[in-house]
């Protein structure tokens, strides 16, 4: 391919979008205009950055979705505007303001002059959500809400209601989706259910993330981080041909920390932690027409158990009985959110080992279409002894070993170029599996007696579905987008269980099915070359499933069904002031309907205590979101984004406590929804020296929130700013820089639950932390 063509190529991602510089890809034709996302934006990728941040993910972990067209080094500007954004959240290629949904979306430039940890610190980026870590297990357990929707639970049982994509596979569960920012090109955050193109399981959203690929010539990045905690991390990237057609990247990751949390009980480091991460991915043209990727990541994991806090109340059992209190409303019983006085193990004996694998094939069949085959499968296998209870007896602890796997094929053919129809068609399998067993150590059932409670609990799933969504452009100016996905999902649920007796059934497991089909509709208007407005309608599915922790017959062996989100959506996106400003904002509103609740209540049999999903409750969100980007001047940024919230239970008659009574709980609050929330931030730079200087800051808003199901109010979040910045200096290919997060250092829960009766337990965010590190470029 000329680099001529490779420029027309370029041309045809969007009307705004000018030549960009050239770079390498092994040889390939001129693609189609959905498929020819991945090869347009690496022929601008001369080099590969490595973006760290204050961890590390082997997987590549944080790829992103949403890239600049250029490197890091080298923005793509329009007039001397604004970076033009390619985004992939309809698997096409894409400018981003020519998608007419609610898309958030970081390019590589901007990833590079951040210092992200993890998957949590984008949440800033986007309005209306909210990425917490519930330290209810091993390697990061995530607590995602997008919209006010979202769960919060370790048990692989329950199904995440906001996707995490990673090299375009989904993830399946919530532990191990706090994936670590390393080697990201790019992030999307798509707000609102994506039920036709992800498929169940995506009713808040998407959070899209893509890593960078081989390149044709020797380049790479090392970056080294210390900061406080003793907190040391290590990364690097390499990548370089090996023919003319195939090209090899190599990744590796190591961090170490003593954590945040002091443990009394011990006089020691309280959450101490040690990860490390290898990736290697292969690209391949063995002819002009097809591409072969081939990837595979290692990460580990030792950590001590995250520590909890022990919020019991004068009238829970901990408290009444045992004499383990809180100290205040508000204040655990250690009397500082950052001093754990726990009893459980801390010689870091709890793990999480994770390898993914993928393999792509991307085959140009002319005439704008191609067809794309992606292969994924994630294995992960953790253990963890846990004080949940978080005093200094041991009141309710528990063994979690668990093995897990997925396995994912996904074959499309998309149709681009310049007529008046576009699409992609498709079909995507899934098989997962996990297992746990179990064991819970009760000493509040009998004074001066330890219990040990076994259960293992085996669960599969089978998915199939079909899907397609087609852009038709009516005019020039007017186009219509259709799609659909029908699901069909299948699930097993086995348990072996003292409490049970005969009655287990783990080698002849429970079955349920469901089926669902989720359509999209949008129309969308280009008012002038730079201002469209569109309207939407979407729906999203969350599978139904088994309860993971049953204690009782009856809920092992009762599937409760799914829940559906209706969308409807107005928005605009605009670009002005020479392409200086680009303002885009939406309205919606969300109707959900069969809401599954996890309520834990009081069990007869086992531990004594039982967590069961019921379909219970239908609830009604409505909002408005707003994402600004300014560059009045070359050396000055601004970005900011604006998320208002109305999310209320329209209906939730439960029996809540299991006392064998409706209650209305219509008046609770939704969880993780606050009504307000913003971020405000400015880059400023300028040549000093012989280098540049630049300076950067953001504040990140959350209003007042509720964290644990029953609105208890010792869990309950106030307003919380959370302020971040760095400096920055960079000589040629060096780069040094002093960062701060979290300066205000802001103590919120990101984890609330309350066991009814017994005592409730929290866990804070990160407090304030800060660092120094030094980035090579070769």
């Amino acid at each position: 391919m000329s680099t001529a063509s490779k420029f027309d190529m370029c041309h045809q991602v969007s009307k705004s979008r000018p030549p960009g510089a050239a770079g390498w890809q092994p040889p390939r034709p001129k693609m189609s205009g959905v498929g020819r996302g991945r090869a347009d934006m690496i022929n601008r990728y001369r080099t590969i950055t490595l973006l760290a941040s204050a961890a590390t993910l082997p997987l590549g972990a944080q790829i992103a979705f949403a890239q600049d067209a250029r490197p890091a080094d080298d923005p793509v500007q329009v007039s001397g505007g604004l970076d033009v954004i390619v985004v992939t959240a309809r698997k096409r290629t894409e400018n981003l303001q020519d998608v007419s949904a609610s898309v958030s979306a970081l390019s590589q430039a901007e990833l590079a002059r951040r210092f992200d940890s993890d998957v949590r610190d984008f949440a800033s980026a986007s309005p209306n959500v909210i990425i917490d870590d519930t330290q209810q297990g091993p390697g990061g357990v995530a607590a995602t809400t997008i919209r006010g929707i979202g769960v919060a639970d370790v048990e692989k049982s329950v199904d995440p209601a906001v996707g995490v994509v990673l090299d375009e596979i989904y993830l399946g569960t919530s532990s191990g989706n706090l994936v670590k920012a390393i080697d990201i090109d790019r992030v999307e955050v798509l707000r609102g259910p994506q039920g036709t193109l992800f498929g169940r399981n995506a009713i808040g959203g998407v959070i899209n993330l893509a890593r960078s690929r081989p390149t044709d010539e020797l380049t790479g990045k090392l970056r080294a981080t210390y900061a406080n905690y003793d907190t040391v991390e290590a990364e690097g990237l390499v990548s370089f041909p090996l023919t003319e057609w195939a090209a090899v990247k190599f990744t590796g990751a190591y961090r170490q920390s003593d954590g945040y949390i002091f443990n009394e009980f011990y006089n020691q480091d309280g959450q101490r932690s040690e990860f490390t991460a290898l990736g290697v991915q292969l690209l391949l043209n063995p002819t002009p027409n097809l591409e072969l990727s081939f990837s595979f990541d290692d990460q580990n994991t030792r950590q001590d158990p995250p520590q909890l806090h022990n919020l019991a109340k004068p009238s829970d059992l901990f408290c009444a009985v045992y004499g383990q209190c809180r100290v205040d409303l508000t204040t655990p019983q250690s009397g500082d959110r950052y001093v754990s006085v726990s009893n459980g193990p801390l010689n870091k004996n709890a793990f999480f080992d994770m390898n993914l694998g993928i393999a792509r094939a991307t085959y140009d069949l002319g005439s704008d279409l191609e067809v794309n085959y992606i292969y994924g499968r994630m294995e992960t296998d953790e253990g963890i002894t846990q004080d949940f209870d978080g005093t200094p007896l041991t009141l309710y602890d528990t063994d979690r070993p668990a093995v897990y796997h997925q396995d994912t094929h996904e074959l499309r053919l998309s149709k681009g170029g310049n007529g008046p129809l576009t699409f992609v068609v498709g079909g995507y399998y899934w098989d997962s599996a996990y297992t746990i067993d179990l064991v819970s150590y009760i000493g509040f059932a009998i004074p001066g007696t330890i219990l040990a409670i076994p259960q293992t609990v085996r669960q599969t799933t089978k998915s199939y579905a079909a899907f397609f969504e087609g852009d038709y452009k009516i005019s020039d100016r007017l186009t219509l987008t259709l799609g659909g996905r029908y699901t069909h999902d299948k699930k097993t649920s086995g348990v072996n269980d003292y409490g049970f007796g005969p009655n287990d059934n783990l080698d002849n497991p429970e079955e349920a099915d469901w089926s669902k089909f989720t359509p999209r509709a949008s129309l969308s208007f280009d008012v002038t070359e730079d201002v469209m407005i569109y309207g939407l309608y979407s729906r999203g599915y969350r599978s139904g499933g088994f309860t993971g922790r049953p204690t009782t017959e009856n809920t092992a062996k009762t599937p409760y069904e799914p829940e559906t989100v209706d969308n409807f959506e107005l928005g605009f996106k605009s670009e002005f002031a020479d392409r200086r400003v680009r303002l885009n904002a939406s309205a919606f509103l969300m109707k959900y309907k069969d809401k599954q609740e996890d309520v834990d209540v009081p069990a007869p049999t086992g531990t004594g205590r039982e967590n069961r999903t019921i379909n219970a409750s239908s609830a009604e969100l409505k909002g408005i979101e707003i994402d600004l980007t300014a560059r009045p001047m070359d050396s000055l940024t601004f970005n900011a984004n604006l998320g208002y919230l109305d999310a209320k239970y329209k209906e939730f008659i439960a029996d809540t406590n299991n006392d064998g009574i409706l209650d209305d709980n219509s008046g609770l609050a939704l969880r993780r929804a606050p009504e307000w929330n913003w971020t405000l931030g400015a880059t400023y730079e300028i040549a000093v020296g012989p280098g540049e200087f630049w300076v950067s800051g953001d504040v990140h808003y959350i209003g007042a929130h509720e964290i644990s199901f029953l609105n208890n109010p010792s869990l309950r979040n106030d307003g919380q700013y959370l302020i971040n910045g760095s400096l920055n200096y960079q000589i040629n290919n060096t780069q040094i820089s002093v960062f701060g997060r979290n300066l205000a250092n802001e103590d919120g829960w990101t984890i609330g639950y309350d066991v009814q009766g017994l005592w409730s337990y929290g866990a804070a965010r990160p407090p304030r932390t800060y660092g120094v590190v030094v980035t090579q470029k070769f």
